[in-house]
């Protein structure tokens, strides 16, 4: 007798209610699977779509002056449907459009520019059809916000750049940066908007200003192309001339014009461009008791020391008159004289000639020593202030106590240290600003004239607060909490390429 085992026939018809179940199952999972990865698939194509929609469309709002204007509007929502169909092809996956929209609009408050862009797409399913679920939404939205720009820049119009040979090189890529396209932006698109964008410029010899004192040569405004008063008239009359370098009050006078503006939605900038070190600073003086100015009241000026193009400066081997040699052995001399209503004590191997533009005495400057014999401002002001005429410290921090040297008029090492310490700390005010926030680009223009002082890069790239650069002790000059910006070191020759990287990192920060 065989051993043979039946199945019993209930068992039978188990095993196959089971299966019925499994695949009941099973095929949903599966269909489940595939058209997830289908609508996976649908949302980052639609979601790059309205990326590309918005930051496309980005570049025309930025371009644009008026949300009003309904043409403005509508090449702004062309651009953003350009954009989006480049990026998401009709039917995708077999895919129709349910909803789209690119919608502009401008706060009233800060002027940011928004464009929101919204799609949706219908999905047909694939295998959940069996379940009755013939479709599927997928939506995605984006969203590209543009500042306008509020610029304020500041330029060197001291006797090192006209002896240097810029004057022109500089004139002329500023048109190309302000009032021209730059070629580093789009394809018919300006960096600066006329219209909407606000451009002022400050030049900066002995004091600011081309034909007054600490005036603006041209104050911000937003028509700088289209208006009564253009901005490349300005810059093609830039004073340079054989004047100091007052650092601290073109930066000054830039920083309180975007504070006046108080664009706190605005991109706000400060583009200084600079070939030598300070060498100047603003200040009030009262004459000594002792001093023969017919009025002693007190006189506000500028007080600047040259050194015969030495750095350090030499001390001082007598009071007034020649104050020591400079490195070839050629004597130092200081001399004092006005401009504009501003005093200015420049050192120089001869007096001052005529050709000189900063020759106005300041304000009752009659029966004073310094009026009769520019060599002797010590005599009528023996010491400075511990702070320029805006409050200022002239004593440090950047070079603590001026490094020893004190406050004494006649040393021009000490003129020299508080020309520094009174434009860092103007820096350090503007980049501590937390509520309009500037960006400060710095551009060192390194060709100095034969013979002439250097530039210190690593303090002008400690104004810009660089986070790139390293110092010549190998020591970031970076200082954390305070606005970054970027440096610039080059010649004549990289001038025009300096302009057009701060151009692009305009753009890159306005988006």
């Amino acid at each position: 007798m065989s051993d043979q085992h039946f199945a019993a026939p209930g068992r039978k018809g188990f095993v196959t209610v089971y299966m019925v179940f499994t695949m009941l199952t099973l095929i949903p999972m599966a269909g489940l699977a595939i058209d997830c990865t289908v609508l996976y698939n649908v949302k980052a194509r639609l979601q790059a779509a309205v990326d590309a929609a918005a930051l496309g469309a980005g570049a025309m709002l930025q371009s644009s002056t008026d949300l009003s204007n309904s043409t403005q509007v509508a090449n702004i929502q062309d651009a953003a449907q350009r954009f989006f169909n480049a990026n998401y092809p009709s039917g995708y996956w077999g895919t129709t459009q349910a909803y789209y929209s690119a919608t502009p609009s401008q706060d009233p408050n800060t002027q940011v520019r928004t464009i929101y862009v919204h799609a949706e797409e219908y999905v047909p399913m694939l295998f959940l059809r069996v379940l009755r679920i013939n479709s599927s939404t997928v939506a995605a939205q984006a969203t590209s916000s543009v500042r306008f720009v509020s610029a304020m820049i500041v330029v060197d119009r001291s006797g090192s750049v006209v002896r240097g040979g810029n004057n022109v090189t500089i004139q002329n890529a500023l048109n190309s940066f302000v009032v021209n396209t730059p070629s580093s932006t789009p394809a018919g698109q300006s960096l600066f908007v006329d219209g909407r964008d606000v451009i002022g410029m400050v030049s900066f010899g002995g004091t600011t200003g081309g034909i007054a004192n600490n005036a603006i040569d041209y104050p911000p405004v937003s028509n700088f192309r289209s208006g009564a008063s253009k901005i490349s008239t300005t810059i093609t009359n830039i004073p340079f001339g054989n004047n100091g370098t007052n650092t601290a009050e073109g930066l000054y006078q830039a920083y309180q014009q975007l504070l006046t503006l108080n664009n706190t939605g605005a991109l706000n900038v400060i583009i200084l461009l600079t070939d030598g070190r300070p060498s100047a600073f603003t200040v009030t003086m009262t004459p000594t008791g002792s001093s023969t100015c017919t009025n002693k009241t007190a006189k506000t000026g500028f007080i600047t020391a040259n050194v015969a193009y030495t750095w350090p400066p030499p001390p001082p081997t007598t009071q007034g008159g020649q104050q020591g040699v400079d490195g070839s052995g050629n004597p130092v001399y200081v001399y004092t004289f006005g401009l504009y209503n501003q005093l200015f004590t420049g050192m120089y191997g001869s007096p001052c000639p005529s050709s000189c533009s900063d020759m106005a005495f300041v304000a009752n400057s009659g029966g004073c020593y310094y009026n009769s014999t520019n060599t002797n401002a010590y005599k009528d002001f023996p010491t400075f202030p511990a702070t320029d005429v805006h409050g200022y410290s002239t004593t440090g921090p950047y070079y603590p106590g001026n490094n020893g040297n004190g406050q004494s008029l006649s040393d021009p090492a000490a003129v020299r240290y508080a020309s520094f310490n009174v434009a860092d700390n103007v820096a350090t005010a503007i980049r501590q600003d937390t509520t309009i926030r500037p960006v400060m680009f710095v551009i060192g223009l390194n060709e100095p004239p034969a013979g002439g002082e250097p530039l210190d890069a690593d303090w002008l790239a400690r104004v810009a607060n660089d986070p790139n650069y390293i110092n010549s002790s190998g020591n970031p000059v970076y200082q954390s909490g305070q606005t970054a910006g970027l440096y610039y070191n080059v010649t004549g020759a990289g001038l025009a390429a300096a302009f057009q990287d701060i151009s692009a990192q305009i753009l890159r920060l306005s988006q």
